[in-house]
């Protein structure tokens, strides 16, 4: 990422901050004391910032041992007297990020439900932003990391439950509850992707409009609204509403050259989650549709123009499910419209989930990209005029964080239930966003 039109910090000026050489030893048969040094600790953290460094500018899959050693400024034998990989070094990563992360719920103490109470979970808030900020890299390259190991990615859930634990502890509420750790993971993930957006868009402005947002939600959420306290005049004018971007329409095909296409788009839909952008392969696609190569290459041009027609389409569904968002803010009706955008992301759901390593890798999509998320996020605003309080542009960022991180919880990460995610998602859009009463 271009730092210069984004937020995120560089990992190597925090390194002397969080990047300590605690609990590595030397790796056998490197030495028969596995104990580390002054000299060995320091080689340690430099490997391991300088891991954090070439995850953030290239991701998992594009990280190699030879860039870490080459921006450590040590040799590759040096390398694997502590790490085997880069998988290792990125678990080591991934593994002091979930040991701060439960810290720092355990610095959560109890939320009261007045003006004071907000203010103390701005700074909880603020410093979770902090930490996401530290560790961006991290966080963006969790999903590749985890493909090849998916047992060591699910120990991130309880990670993810300690935390909401620590929420619903703050407000009082039961954390033994199933759904009501859904529901708190589920705001534990709208930090995460809030954080995101302000690291990764240049334009956003100062991050404490969106900490003071997201502690207004959150507390809405579990204290209920409360005239003064989290309900609080207007700060955005009336949202104008632009057009969805426009796609090109593909040539005419018979009903039986319609259907293989769409064979073909319903396969990369189930092999991108499974792959990955970078490493899904035309051969993957193919085979799981039951079609040729040459069938393939009938309607598409590339790997690249196939995952941007599957991207294309999903995106317009998401638009156009938006609009139809139910004004009356009921219950049934939320629900159903909920459970149809799960449907609609479970079908689309390997473009959704991997929208920002396919974009990534294309100029035109990322352009694309921009132009959906403009559109997604002025029909999200326009809804959040009705209300009448809040910060409308701070708040539809969230929204789209919710409507981005419960069905990923989902189908992707597999944290959650479906029909729980759903309810949680329901409760924090009424309840959170739309402010109305429990």
């Amino acid at each position: 990422m271009n730092t210069a039109t984004g937020h995120r910090a560089a990992p190597q000026a925090l390194a002397g901050d969080v990047l300590q050489g605690d609990g590595i030893v030397r790796r056998r048969p490197f030495g028969a004391n596995p104990t580390v040094g002054e000299r060995g600790t320091d080689t340690q953290r430099r490997i391991l910032a300088a891991g954090l460094d070439v995850f953030a500018d290239l991701g998992f899959d594009g990280a190699r041992v030879e860039l870490i050693t080459e921006r450590a400024g040590c040799s590759r034998p040096a390398f694997y007297q502590y790490f085997s990989s880069k998988d290792d070094v990125f678990w080591k990563l991934a593994g002091r990020l979930g040991h701060e992360m439960v810290e720092l719920g355990e610095r959560l103490g109890p939320i009261s439900s007045d003006a004071d109470g907000v203010a103390s979970l701005e700074r909880w808030i603020a410093d979770f932003a902090t930490l996401h900020e530290t560790y961006s890299a991290i966080f963006a390259s969790f999903q590749a990391a985890a493909r090849d190991q998916p047992a060591t990615g699910q120990s991130s859930v309880s990670i993810s439950d300690r935390l909401a634990a620590a929420i619903l502890r703050a407000f009082g509420i039961d954390p033994t509850s199933d759904a009501q750790i859904v529901l708190a993971t589920g705001i534990v993930g709208v930090m995460i992707r809030c954080s995101f957006y302000w690291e990764e868009m240049g334009d956003l402005g100062d991050r404490r409009e969106i900490v003071q947002g997201l502690a207004q939600i959150v507390h809405r959420l579990f204290a209920g609204p409360i005239n003064g306290v989290n309900v609080v005049p207007a700060t955005a004018t009336k949202t104008k509403v632009p057009a969805p971007p426009h796609v090109a329409r593909t040539r005419d095909l018979r009903t039986r050259g319609e259907k293989t296409r769409q064979r073909l788009l319903d396969a990369g839909a189930k092999v991108l989650p499974a792959h990955g952008y970078l490493a899904a392969r035309v051969d993957d696609i193919v085979e799981a549709a039951g079609v040729s190569h040459g069938s393939f290459y009938r309607y598409f041009e590339n790997k690249d123009d196939f995952f941007r027609v599957l991207a294309e389409s999903a995106s317009l569904r998401m638009i156009e499910l938006l609009d139809a968002f139910p004004s009356t803010g009921s219950t049934d009706d939320l629900r159903a419209w909920t459970a149809e955008w799960f449907g609609t992301y479970e079908s689309n759901g390997g473009v959704i989930s991997v929208w920002q390593e396919m974009q990534e890798s294309d100029p035109a999509l990322a352009a694309f990209s921009r132009q959906v998320a403009a559109a997604v996020v002025a029909r999200l605003a326009r809804v959040l005029d009705q209300r009448g309080f809040g910060n409308t542009n701070v708040d539809s960022l969230a929204f789209l964080a919710v409507t981005e991180r419960l069905p990923y919880s989902v189908f992707t990460l597999r944290f959650s239930e479906r029909d729980d995610a759903i309810d949680a998602m329901v409760r924090i859009i009424r309840n959170g966003l739309l402010g109305v009463k429990a």
